[in-house]
């Protein structure tokens, strides 16, 4: 790495530093009040749901680890838990509207930097958000079933799923063109390559994307696409994976509902959880960040379950799912290629 690199990644490094201080201030009440949430919990049962969130963010690297292997990327499976948490910081530090793209990035600048294909590691990336998605599908299905069964659907809840579908809709069709039309892949990327240069040379600097970059990404997207069709088996072994992701999860917030002494059934349980999910992810706001607790909250409140206990148990799932894994991604940072000092 040059020295220019190296200083500048010095300052992006210190620049997230920063970030993350202001993130804790400004969120200062609200991590005070979920320490206080926590602490009042059945110490046993909130011992058990950390525990099964480890499992989720254990099953959660091995997805990333599937869905790379599809695409014949190699990585270690400690590395990727490390980026699994160093994503979910980064997406809420580094504003990108929401849309969760610096994560990615992450995944993509450290595997550049470990010699291995980027436009193989961004397929992989797409390939672990369709699996991901899909088998969030299976859950959202159950969830809305249960809520149109109840009488209980709202307008906002059916406007997320709509979105959420869309997305899954979208993101699986970008792997199907690399798959099955390689040439309108091909043209797409020319003109994104194109753009790019004439939006550089109108601000009078040189384009990023050196000459032949639409070809070769274009190539990449689709080796890596082929190499999905290749291996049948290996995306519904990622579905799989992501699909057990999501029983931990559940298991998890059960676990919370019995430290907090309020029994809950499994259909009250998965629909409060489904429109969690869908609001974390198509959210404008980083991550769902002041969202997810809140519709967590009414979707329980609505389904009989007292209005105290729905708030601490969403607060309680928030914290451990989100907040604490926040922090530990910061910590974590310096474990990857992207930051790791240099000798």
């Amino acid at each position: 790495m040059g020295v220019v690199g190296t200083v500048a990644r010095r300052w992006v490094f210190w620049l997230l530093v920063i970030a993350f201080v202001w993130f804790l201030v400004s969120r200062f009440t609200e991590v005070e009040k979920l320490t206080k949430t926590l602490a009042q919990g059945q110490w046993q049962w909130m011992g058990i749901a950390a525990l099964l969130q480890a499992v989720h963010f254990l099953l959660y690297a091995g997805l990333y680890e599937s869905a790379f292997a599809t695409v014949g990327v190699r990585v270690r499976f400690r590395d990727v838990l490390s980026l699994v948490f160093g994503a979910l910081f980064v997406n809420v530090v580094v504003p990108t509207g929401g849309m969760g793209l610096a994560g990615p990035a992450l995944f993509i600048d450290d595997a550049a930097r470990r010699g291995q294909s980027p436009g193989r590691t961004a397929i992989g990336t797409l390939v672990q958000l369709v699996a991901d998605y899909a088998a969030f599908a299976f859950v959202l299905v159950i969830g809305l079933a249960y809520l149109f069964h109840q009488r209980d659907l709202r307008v906002y809840e059916i406007a997320g799923s709509i979105i959420l579908m869309a997305l899954i809709v979208v993101l699986s069709g970008s792997l199907l063109l690399g798959l099955w039309r390689p040439l309108a892949l091909g043209r797409i990327m020319l003109w994104l390559e194109r753009t790019v240069s004439w939006l550089a040379a109108k601000a009078r600097r040189r384009s990023p994307l050196s000459p032949g970059w639409a070809q070769k990404r274009t190539d990449e997207f689709s080796a890596a696409t082929e190499a999905v069709a290749r291996h049948r088996y290996e995306p519904l072994r990622t579905v799989g994976i992501a699909l057990a992701a999501y029983v931990a999860d559940l298991a998890c917030l059960y676990a919370l509902f019995l430290a907090f002494h309020q029994p809950v059934k499994l259909g009250p349980l998965v629909a409060g959880f489904a429109m969690g999910m869908v609001f974390w992810i198509v959210s404008i706001t980083p991550e769902g960040i002041g969202v997810v607790e809140g519709v967590m909250t009414l979707v329980y409140t609505s389904l009989g379950v007292p209005a105290e206990a729905a708030a601490l148990v969403s607060l309680s799932f928030r914290g451990l799912t989100f907040y604490i894994p926040v922090v530990i991604g910061f910590f974590l940072l310096r474990r990857m290629k992207s930051f790791r000092r240099q000798e």
